[in-house]
C-alpha cells in the first residue's frame, strides 16, 4: 500500500499543478444548444408535427371497430303475435371493418398539409438553433470583451493613481502648477468611473452567458478567428435562398395552402370504400329475439349539392394560396436585404477592427513616447494623462471591434446556411 501511494504521489501532484483548461467557443455553443428552452420547445413542436403526419397517413389504412351493449329491461309486445310481457336481457354486438378505396383527394391533401406543417416545424427548430448559436457567440464575445476592458481600466486606474501621486509630489516641490495636479486628479476620477462601468458590464455579460448556457463562465479561451464566410455576396445570396430556414418556412406555407385548396375541392367529390360488418343481437324487439348477421360490400358517399358551402370554401382556399405566395415573395425580399446588410456589416466590422488595431498600436506607442518626454520635462503631465486616456479608449475600441467582427461573421453564416449542426 505504501509503495502504491508513493507511485501515485507524482501523478496527483502533476494533476494539481496542471492549469485549468479554459472553456472555448465550441463548448459554449454546445452548452447553449443543450440548455436553450426555445430550442427544446421547437424540437418538441417538430416531434408533434411528425406525429400528425403519421396520423394523416394512417387515414389510408383499414380500421376495425367493435361496439356492444348489454342491459336489463322488460318488453311488452301488447299481445302482438301472441307475445306477452317478459323481462329481457338485451344484448347487441357489432364489429365493423372498413377501408377507403378512393376519397376524391381528401386524404392526399391532408397528408400534404401535414407534411408541409412538419417542414415549417423543422424550419422553426433550425431557426431556433441558429439564433441560439449566434447568441452564444455574442455572449461569449461580450464576456471576453467586458473582462478585457475591465482589466485595461484597472491597469489605467492604477497607473493614474501613480501619476496623481507623482503630480502631488511635484506640486509640493514647486515643479508644476495646481492646475496640473487638478488635471491628474480629474483623470484618475475619470478612470475610476470607467472602471465601475466596466465592472458593471462584465457582471451583466457573465449573467447573460450563464442564462444562455446554464453554466457560469469560468476561464475562457481567447476569441477565435472569424469562421470562413461565402466567397462573394452572390454566393451568400444563393446559399441563403437554398437553405435559409425562414424562407423554407414561407415556401412550406405556400405548399400547405395549395394542399388545403386541393382538399377544399375534394369535398365536392365522392368517396368509396369497402366494409365488412358482423352483428350479434338478442332480446332486442321481443322476448327471445335472436339475429346474427354478416355483410361485406362497398359503401359510397357523394354530396351532390351543399348549398354553396364547397364553392365558398374553395374560394377561401384559393385566396389563402395567393396570400401564402405573397408572403413567400416577401420573405425572399426580406432575406435578400438581410443577407446584403449582413455582408456589408461584416465588411464594415472587418475594416473597423483593422483600423481599431492600428489605432491601439499607435496609441500605445504615443503613450510610451509621451511618458519618456514627460520624464525629461519636454511635455507636461497633462499630455501624459491625455495619452493614457487615448490608449485606454483605443484598446477598448479594438477589443469591441474584434468581438463585433466575430459575431457579424457568424450572423452572416447563419443567414446563408453556413452553420453546420
Amino acid at each position: 500500500m505504501r509503495r502504491l501511494t508513493l507511485l501515485l504521489l507524482p501523478v496527483c501532484a502533476a494533476a494539481l499543478a496542471a492549469p485549468a483548461i479554459a472553456q472555448d467557443l465550441p463548448s459554449a455553443i454546445t452548452d447553449a444548444l443543450e440548455h436553450a428552452p426555445a430550442l427544446a420547445a421547437a424540437r418538441a413542436g417538430e416531434d408533434a408535427a411528425a406525429a400528425r403526419l403519421d396520423r394523416a397517413r394512417a387515414e389510408r389504412n383499414p380500421s376495425v371497430a367493435v361496439e356492444g351493449t348489454v342491459g336489463k329491461g322488460r318488453i311488452d309486445p301488447g299481445g302482438f303475435f301472441g307475445l306477452t310481457a317478459a323481462n329481457t336481457t338485451p344484448v347487441a354486438a357489432q364489429a365493423t371493418a372498413q377501408m377507403p378505396l378512393w376519397a376524391g383527394g381528401r386524404i392526399g391533401a391532408a397528408i400534404d398539409q401535414a407534411r408541409g406543417r412538419l417542414g415549417v416545424a423543422r424550419g422553426q427548430a433550425e431557426q431556433a438553433r441558429l439564433e441560439t448559436v449566434v447568441g452564444a457567440v455574442a455572449a461569449y464575445g461580450e464576456v471576453l470583451t467586458a473582462r478585457q476592458i475591465e482589466t485595461r481600466f484597472e491597469r489605467t486606474q492604477s497607473e493614474l493613481a501613480e501619476v496623481e501621486r507623482q503630480a502631488a509630489l511635484r506640486f509640493k516641490a514647486g515643479e508644476i502648477a495646481m492646475s496640473d495636479l487638478a488635471q491628474a486628479r480629474a483623470r484618475k476620477a475619470e478612470a475610476e468611473a470607467g472602471l465601475a462601468q466596466a465592472r458593471g458590464r462584465r457582471v451583466s455579460a457573465e449573467a447573460a452567458y450563464a442564462r444562455l448556457t446554464g453554466k457560469a463562465p469560468g476561464e475562457l479561451a481567447l476569441l477565435p478567428a472569424p469562421p470562413p464566410i461565402p466567397a462573394s455576396l452572390g454566393e451568400a445570396l444563393d446559399r441563403a435562398k437554398a437553405s435559409n430556414p425562414m424562407l423554407q418556412q414561407a415556401r412550406e406555407g405556400s405548399a400547405i395552402a395549395r394542399a388545403a385548396a386541393r382538399g377544399a375541392r375534394a369535398e365536392g367529390m365522392p368517396s368509396v370504400g369497402v366494409y365488412s360488418e358482423a352483428a350479434h343481437v338478442r332480446d332486442q324487439f321481443f322476448p327471445g329475439y335472436k339475429a346474427d348477421s354478416l355483410a361485406v360490400g362497398v359503401r359510397g358517399r357523394w354530396t351532390l349539392w351543399a348549398g354553396g358551402r364547397t364553392a365558398a370554401q374553395t374560394r377561401a382556399a384559393d385566396a389563402d394560396v395567393a396570400a401564402a405566395d405573397a408572403r413567400e415573395r416577401e420573405a425572399e425580399q426580406m432575406l435578400e436585404g438581410a443577407v446584403i446588410d449582413a455582408w456589408q456589416g461584416y465588411a464594415t466590422a472587418t475594416q473597423v477592427a483593422e483600423a481599431a488595431g492600428l489605432r491601439s498600436v499607435a496609441a500605445e506607442e504615443a503613450l510610451r513616447s509621451t511618458r519618456l518626454e514627460a520624464q525629461v520635462g519636454a511635455k507636461p503631465t497633462l499630455a501624459v494623462l491625455d495619452a493614457e486616456r487615448e490608449a485606454t479608449e483605443a484598446e477598448a475600441a479594438r477589443i469591441e471591434a474584434e468581438s463585433r467582427r466575430l459575431v457579424a461573421a457568424w450572423g452572416l453564416n447563419a443567414l446563408s446556411g453556413g452553420v453546420a449542426p
